[in-house]
C-alpha cells in the first residue's frame, strides 16, 4: 500500500514538474493530484527537493540498469566516461529532462546529493578510486563543470569539450590527461553511440 502512494506521487510529481516546471510546483498541487493531504505527501517525502532528486535517481538507475544488462563489456574508467558521456548526452538532447537536470543541480540542498549519486557511479566502474579524498573532489569538479558547459549549449554542440570534461576530473584527480587521451576519445565516441541505443522510456 505504501509502495502503491509513493509511486502514485512520484508520478504525478514528474507530470507537474514537466508541465509546470519545478519552481513553480507546490507540495500543496502535488498533494491535489494525488488526492491525498499535504501531511500525508511530507510524511512520504518531507521536501520538494526530495521528489526532484527521486526523479533524478530514477532516470540514472534505469540507465544504469539498461547499461548493465546490455553492455557487460563496459568496466573501468572507460566504461565509467562512456557510461557518464551516454548519460548526459541522452539527458541533455531530452528537453523534459535536460530542464529536470538543471533544476537538480540549481538546488544547493541538492548539488550534494547530486555529487555523491554520480561519485557512487565512478565508484561502481573504478571502486579502487576510494570513497573520498581526490576521487571525490574530481567528481565534483567535473560534474560542476558538466553543468555550466552543458547550461551555455557547448557539451551538446562539441564532443570535445565533452572530452576536455573527462580530461579535468583526471586532472582534479591527480593524473596526467595526456595519458589517457585515446582512451577519452574513444570512451566519448562510444557513449554518444550508446545513447542513441538506450531506451527512450526514462
Amino acid at each position: 500500500m505504501v509502495e502503491n502512494i509513493k509511486e502514485i506521487i512520484a508520478e504525478a510529481s514528474r507530470e507537474l514538474f514537466n508541465s509546470n516546471g519545478y519552481q513553480k510546483v507546490t507540495m500543496r498541487q502535488i498533494a491535489d493530484r494525488c488526492g491525498i493531504s499535504v501531511g500525508n505527501l511530507t510524511y512520504h517525502y518531507p521536501h520538494k527537493e526530495d521528489l526532484l532528486m527521486l526523479e533524478h535517481d530514477g532516470i540514472l538507475n534505469a540507465f544504469l540498469d539498461d547499461v548493465l544488462t546490455n553492455r557487460p563489456d563496459l568496466t573501468g574508467l572507460k566504461g565509467y566516461f562512456t557510461v557518464e558521456c551516454a548519460f548526459l548526452y541522452r539527458i541533455l538532447n531530452d528537453p523534459p529532462v535536460a530542464a529536470l537536470y538543471s533544476d537538480v543541480i540549481n538546488v544547493p540542498s541538492l548539488r550534494r546529493r547530486y555529487y555523491e549519486a554520480h561519485h557512487r557511479l565512478y565508484l561502481h566502474f573504478c571502486p579502487e578510486a576510494g570513497e573520498g579524498g581526490d576521487a571525490f573532489v574530481s567528481t565534483v569538479a567535473m560534474s560542476a563543470l558538466e553543468y555550466e558547459l552543458a547550461d551555455e549549449g557547448i557539451l551538446t554542440a562539441s564532443l570535445r569539450q565533452m572530452e576536455n570534461v573527462f580530461r579535468a576530473k583526471l586532472l582534479f584527480e591527480g593524473k596526467n590527461p595526456e595519458d589517457y587521451s585515446s582512451l577519452i576519445h574513444d570512451a566519448v565516441e562510444a557513449g554518444v553511440a550508446l545513447a542513441g541505443q538506450m531506451n527512450q522510456a526514462y
